[in-house]
């Protein structure tokens, strides 16, 4: 139905996730899998256990560290050495220009090379703070997805067993006008037979319970199926198609993206920077033994020199430009894909909202008013019992499909609460 059915997303801090009181109590004091877990609490548990994000929040602090690096200057080097050693003696003061020597030479990057350098390292940081957002708010929707289907298997049963409870009032007519020799044994048994098919419809929906349970489970990485609130989540209501549209480049994916194209462009300009030469100043300090001899001093500047900038600099920056491109489709694309999603899922949410308001107000209370009013005609000998099942089936297939509605429209609105979920602050170069 969905594949990637989004949620409402809770920021985390870069610290670490913080928990309510309720949370910690659940983790220290209890099992987590024992107490019943409201939505709310087990989407901290989810975003505070969860390895991926873990990896991520690892991620930024690297880059972090990184930007700081590269944008210091190359180490300085230490040379030490000896000159004009005779090697017949190895004494230093037996010629002139025997000596000992100490230098030291420092490596100057190209104009403004550095400074980029750590300003990309610093917009890729962000682009990762914006990804952990995101992906945080699809661990949450993971998350409803599982918790909603579980509360619709779990209000399936309770409607599939009041279900039989109207079946068996059909037993009991069919039962009453046999032993007035008004109906057959044959309108018996079938009566029988359409109430006891139940039992499997509870079975199966047993089964697709434990699974939603063991997804949660999986989710929020507990040994055992928690039990979980019974009751609806309240999700907050969406806003308009309009806002939802002018809130998208907020999104925290969509950032991540557009950062990513930041940093690449970033590199456009790197990469230019090799066109002008890297400078490495050294001095030197020599120390001359020979009786007599002066002590000596030198100094040197070297350049590298790009002379063949077709065969390298022109090929790093045509390299950085397909990457920037590449970076800036990439978020074209995001933001066309998260439009197309969000117009697609208002348009859920407003359907299910009305076909839910319907099957409230006018189809399932007829379908019971119908069932109603043919048990009594059959009752009374005016109807057939094709007739009465006939109506019993209406009555729950209009219960479940009631039930589908409202897990849907709880879906749909997830999803939009997920887009519209806003990343905080701007985005440094």
């Amino acid at each position: 139905m969905y594949t990637n059915i989004p949620g409402r997303f809770i920021q985390p801090t870069w610290g670490g996730i913080r928990l309510s009181v309720g949370v910690l109590l659940l983790l220290s004091a209890t099992p987590a899998w024992a107490a019943s877990l409201s939505l709310q609490s087990a989407e901290a548990v989810a975003l505070r256990q969860n390895p991926g994000l873990g990896a991520l929040t690892q991620k930024i602090a690297e880059l972090r560290h990184k930007a700081v690096a590269v944008a210091q200057l190359p180490d300085p080097h230490l040379a030490l050495g000896a000159a004009n050693l005779p090697l017949n003696s190895f004494s230093m003061n037996q010629q002139q220009m025997s000596m000992l020597s100490v230098g030291l030479s420092q490596t100057f990057p190209s104009f403004g090379k550095l400074g980029l350098e750590g300003q990309r390292a610093g917009v890729e940081a962000q682009a990762v703070v914006d990804t952990l957002r995101g992906q945080s708010a699809e661990l949450v929707l993971l998350l409803r997805r599982a918790w909603l289907q579980a509360l619709y298997t779990e209000n399936a049963m309770a409607t599939v067993r009041h279900q039989e409870r109207l079946e068996a009032a059909s037993v009991q007519a069919a039962l009453a006008l046999y032993r007035s020799a008004q109906g057959t044994q044959a309108e018996v048994l079938r009566a029988q037979l359409a109430r006891d098919s139940l039992a499997n419809d509870i079975t199966r929906l047993q089964a697709e319970q434990a699974s939603d349970l063991a997804q949660i489970a999986q989710i929020l990485n507990l040994p055992e199926p928690p039990s979980i609130e019974k009751q609806w989540p309240n999700l907050p209501p969406p806003p308009t198609l309009a806002e939802m549209e002018a809130r998208l480049s907020g999104q925290p994916l969509l950032r991540a993206a557009q950062a990513q194209t930041r940093a690449a462009q970033m590199g456009v300009q790197v990469a230019k920077t090799g066109y002008w030469p890297d400078v490495t100043v050294s001095v030197g300090y020599g120390q001359d033994f020979h009786p007599g001899s002066p002590n000596w001093l030198s100094a040197g500047v070297d350049l590298s020199l790009p002379l063949f900038p077709g065969d390298r600099q022109d090929q790093d920056v045509a390299a950085a430009q397909a990457k920037a491109q590449q970076a800036q489709y990439r978020y074209d694309d995001q933001h066309l894909a998260l439009a197309q999603q969000a117009r697609a899922a208002f348009a859920r949410y407003e359907s299910y909202k009305i076909q839910l308001q319907r099957m409230d107000r006018q189809l399932l209370p007829t379908a019971r008013n119908a069932f109603s009013a043919t048990l009594a005609a059959y009752s009374a000998g005016r109807a057939g019992l094709d007739a009465v099942l006939r109506t019993q089936k209406d009555v729950l297939d209009y219960a479940l499909t009631r039930l589908q509605y409202r897990r849907d429209l709880a879906l749909s609105a997830a999803e939009l609460d997920f887009l519209a979920t806003q990343g905080e602050g701007e985005i440094q170069p």
